[in-house]
């Protein structure tokens, strides 16, 4: 069973205070990037429920284009926020460096977080759109150069994985300037290059590189006998592959062989890093599990753009969803539980409600791949996945959000 705070047994923690509860969130990069992005998170999913909710109906919540912002939400809203609690605190030590001041990476995650809820709010007031997509795109560049002056005063042998992000981050910047330019020029039809940039140059990369240097050395730690595999090649493969599926898309030229091969190329991956192995550990499983996604995502995307897809097939954005709800949410899921857990001095033992959430998460990603899949049915399965997306992120967050207002139960900090 997870470990709880409290300082003997049988007696009630005092409650914490608000402004201690602030304070723990400034403790580490992760306690506010993780609570920040975790907020936005089920306020973006709310919305989204509501809108289709209201579309059933007849009517749009929205004064700008749903689809437009539901987008940019999904992709920019929260996940970002992750990646940077993620990175300012476990990237340092990668790099041998000190982490970055509290009040440098405070200014880029809590401008980033304004922006993203400023997003929510211009669903109903327009003129915010501009002002929260700029803030956006300017708290990620100074999240770049954070990233960047870690990476340049470190003498780390092994600067790869670090250097990639970098990259990626820039690639992301590019995207977010992007949106940016279409809140204020209102040029719709750059909305997808917007999307396809943020995606396939940022989101999906910093996914890829992240797993190579962190699931083999999860699994290493739990699952004995173990033969860690990540080559240099792997990597340069998966990500490669990405950015280049991403350029190949820009340009609208067919990627489907190119994608074919990176379908094979990350479920051979998966196989190595030893899938069925990890089910002997729940919480390792889940972040196996999300990978596979990944590999299928691929598979989906080569039978929507590929020779032999159909109009039912080819018409919907299935490998869409499959890559951003079965791979980068169920990653998400899964990352972030085991990294709350081992950084907050918990027991690294996934809850029954934790794997009993993760795969509630898997059925909603089928439910919504069946939704592109069948038409007849599209309305009713993009509902019950919105409604399923809401409670299932709900209930995780209940068990999680609170870690990091909370003190670490074995009383050090971080």
């Amino acid at each position: 069973m997870l470990h709880t705070s409290g300082s003997k047994a049988g007696r009630t923690p005092a409650p914490i205070e608000p402004a201690s509860s602030v304070r723990l969130l400034t403790q580490a990069p992760h306690r506010a990037g993780f609570f920040l992005g975790g907020s936005v998170l089920l306020l973006a999913l709310l919305w989204w429920l509501l809108e289709l909710v209201g579309r059933s109906y007849g009517f749009s919540l929205s004064e700008l284009p749903a689809s437009f912002l539901h987008g940019q939400l999904m992709l920019s809203g929260f996940f970002p926020l992750f990646m940077l609690g993620f990175i300012y605190t476990a990237g340092p030590k990668w790099l041998g460096v000190v982490p970055p001041a509290t009040v440098a990476w405070l200014a880029a995650i809590l401008p980033y977080a304004l922006g993203s809820v400023g997003l929510l709010l211009a669903t109903r007031l327009p003129v915010l759109w501009p002002l929260a997509s700029t803030l956006q795109g300017l708290a990620w560049l100074w999240a770049c150069l954070i990233w960047g002056g870690r990476i340049h005063v470190s003498t780390a042998p092994d600067r790869k994985h670090a250097m990639l992000i970098l990259v990626a981050f820039a690639l992301g910047a590019a995207a977010l300037g992007l949106y940016a330019f279409i809140a204020v020029s209102r040029q719709w039809q750059l909305v997808h290059h917007a999307e396809t940039l943020l995606l396939w140059g940022m989101l999906l990369p910093v996914f890829m590189i992240v797993c190579h240097r962190m699931l083999p050395f999860f699994s290493a730690n739990v699952l004995q006998p173990y033969q860690t595999w990540r080559p240099l090649w792997l990597l340069y493969g998966m990500v490669g592959g990405v950015w280049l599926h991403g350029l190949i898309h820009l340009m609208g030229l067919p990627s489907y062989l190119l994608d074919a091969g990176l379908a094979g190329l990350l479920l051979y991956t998966s196989w190595r890093w030893r899938l069925v192995r990890s089910f002997k550990v729940p919480l390792l499983a889940m972040q196996h599990i999300a990978f596979l996604w990944a590999g299928l995502g691929m598979a989906v995307l080569v039978l929507e753009t590929g020779p032999f897809a159909t109009p039912i097939i080819g018409a919907g954005y299935a490998a869409l969803h499959a890559l951003a709800l079965g791979f980068m949410l169920s990653m998400l899921l899964a990352f972030v539980t085991r990294v709350t857990l081992g950084h907050s001095g918990r027991a690294l033992i996934a809850s029954r409600l934790t794997w009993t959430l993760f795969w509630c998460l898997q059925a909603l990603t089928i439910l919504r791949l069946l939704g592109e899949w069948v038409p007849s049915l599209r309305t009713p399965l993009l509902l019950a996945t919105a409604v399923g997306s809401v409670l299932v992120m709900g209930l995780w967050s209940v068990r999680y959000l609170p870690m990091y207002t909370q003190p670490r139960p074995d009383g050090k900090e971080g």
